[in-house]
């Protein structure tokens, strides 16, 4: 069996469609969460996940779309774009798709061939917020007295493994973002119980552009490049005091 592993899409249909282009053959896909918020096309990447994938799991972003939670910060350029794109998302998602987000399970045991998977988007311990360091013991303390052969998170964007005795970790990295600049797509693929990790590339160009078509106002594109480019890490997306980007190189 030829399993996909996604997690954190982002609404960044161009990273989801690089991916699928790279992956085109595939059993089953399992979805980690984090479907919206960021990216500019929040409807078609639900809709590619409502068609492909076998299990979705309800991320935190996605909970804070559907249950229409106000964001209250606005320190970096990447809150920004979170503030603009999550207004944008609920003018535009028809209420299916509002339904939709709600209702995902925020943890699921699935067993195929492969064995038994435990997904969940964060923790065990609190499947939809705790971030959690790529540090062995303390994730040896969040599985203790899981039974699964496999236990599947995101939300930390980083792509990591750890095997527990029979138990393995894996968290295959976000498909829409990065923490450092980089315009790539990163997942796993599972064959034969052997997780590979994976990365395609996808055009800045290509996701401005969707970002302009879905009624992005020019300075929010121009926000959007920065973010993508330089990478979603706060110490590199501080808002200038003024607030205004003048140009594509740094702020003033």
């Amino acid at each position: 069996m030829r399993i996909l592993l996604l997690s954190d899409l982002h609404a960044n249909w161009t990273a989801l469609q690089a991916v699928h282009r790279a992956e085109p053959e595939f059993d089953v896909c399992l979805i980690l969460g984090d479907l919206v918020d960021f990216g500019p096309q929040p409807g078609k990447v639900i809709a590619w996940a409502k068609k492909y994938a076998a299990v979705v799991i309800r991320g935190n972003h996605d909970q804070s779309v559907a249950k229409f939670v106000q964001p209250h910060k606005n320190e970096t350029l990447w809150h920004r774009l979170r503030n603009y794109s999550r207004i944008h998302h609920w003018k535009n998602l028809s209420t299916d798709d509002l339904n939709y987000l709600s209702r995902l399970p925020v943890r699921k045991y699935w067993t195929c061939e492969e064995g038994r998977f435990l997904l969940i988007h964060a923790s065990p311990r609190d499947p939809l917020h705790e971030y959690l360091p790529d540090e062995k013991a303390i994730w040896k303390s969040r599985l203790q007295g899981i039974a699964a052969d496999f236990v599947c998170v995101g939300h930390s964007h980083r792509p990591y493994q750890e095997k527990f005795g029979s138990l393995t970790l894996i968290n295959p990295g976000s498909v829409g973002q990065q923490k450092i600049g980089e315009c790539v797509a990163n997942y796993v693929v599972i064959e034969d119980g052997q997780p590979d990790f994976r990365q395609v590339d996808f055009e800045i160009e290509e996701l401005i552009s969707d970002f302009d078509m879905a009624g992005y106002d020019q300075e929010i594109q121009k926000v959007a490049r920065m973010v993508y480019s330089k990478g979603f890490a706060i110490e590199e997306a501080v808002i200038p005091q003024n607030g205004k980007i003048l140009s594509e190189e740094g702020y003033q």
